[in-house]
């Protein structure tokens, strides 16, 4: 499994998260799923392969609804990175595995898979098995004799504004980036799971800034103070101000031992001398002073 599942699995096994992302998608933004309503289910099933063996599959998050001791609703967290044409079928097998476990049990419930892609690549789905088949020859009448499965994905990258308002926790922080871009704008909103957090932005994006001051967030945390997405980004943004001034520092020093070569060539100063002022004045080591001064007589 790949970075970028690993650390959406380990995000949404929240239950405030998990939630959250139902209501967002499921009700609209409607408080109607409680994080404390909620039980880890299980994310193995079994199907036979066509040599006849049983192979085992894996969903990434699923977890039961339970109101009154019992189950009333069971929710799958399915994440993708990248674009699966016959994922359709996927999502088939996972939830008539779930139906076949409550055969032979005392309660029934539905069972409700979300599809989350976090890749980058433009992914236009089909999203019901009608439309998967609609290049074979179904006869008409044989049509409503099959079952649909419909798909319930969404591109977690590019979420419209009016939707990512409706996620309350750590998710919000985490959509608001990615859809943003350069325009992000921090908000004060509290980062219940800073770690968690940081991680799946850095899983997503790449951006190795996330991950230089997570014992600093930590630190703060455990103090009980507030960690917010804008105290976080000022640290990323202080250390890219000190990180540009050593570089402009660096970039000032070796201008000047540009000039300095450039001045001692011309005043026809033996090659040994300027090597020798290059490392004792300019701090360079012997490699670096001999590849600037061939650099500057070529």
């Amino acid at each position: 499994m790949g970075q970028k599942d690993l650390a959406a699995k380990r995000f949404e096994s929240s239950s405030e998260v998990f939630a959250d992302i139902v209501n967002a998608f499921v009700y609209d933004g409607e408080q109607v799923l409680l994080p404390q309503n909620l039980q880890p289910a299980p994310t193995e099933s079994l199907y036979s392969a066509q040599n006849g063996e049983l192979r085992n599959q894996y969903n990434d998050v699923s977890k039961y609804e339970i109101r009154n001791g019992k189950i009333v609703m069971q929710y799958t967290l399915e994440n993708q990175s990248r674009p699966d044409y016959r994922i359709l079928l996927r999502k088939a097998g996972y939830e008539g595995a779930i139906y076949r476990q409550q055969y032979n049990g005392k309660e029934t419930y539905p069972a409700i898979t979300l599809v989350l892609y976090w890749g980058d690549a433009a992914w236009n789905p089909i999203t019901d098995l009608y439309n998967f088949f609609r290049r074979k020859k179904i006869h008409h009448k044989a049509r409503k004799y099959m079952d649909n499965v419909c798909l319930h994905l969404y591109s977690m990258k590019c979420l419209p504004r009016e939707i990512r308002q409706r996620f309350k926790s750590d998710m919000r922080v985490v959509v608001d980036y990615l859809a943003e871009a350069e325009l992000y704008e921090a908000t004060e909103q509290e980062i219940a799971e800073p770690d968690a957090v940081i991680r799946m932005l850095y899983a997503l994006t790449g951006e190795t800034d996330f991950m230089e001051h997570m014992d600093l967030l930590q630190e703060r945390q455990e103090k009980g103070e507030k960690i917010t997405m804008g105290y976080a980004l000022t640290k990323y943004m202080e250390r890219g101000r000190e990180q540009g001034k050593r570089e402009g520092k660096i970039e000032e020093k070796m201008h000047c031992a540009e000039a300095f070569v450039a001045e001692t060539v011309m005043q026809k100063q033996p090659q040994e001398y300027i090597i020798g002022m290059l490392q004792t004045c300019f701090r360079l080591k012997e490699e670096e002073a001999v590849s600037l001064y061939q650099k500057m007589v070529m």
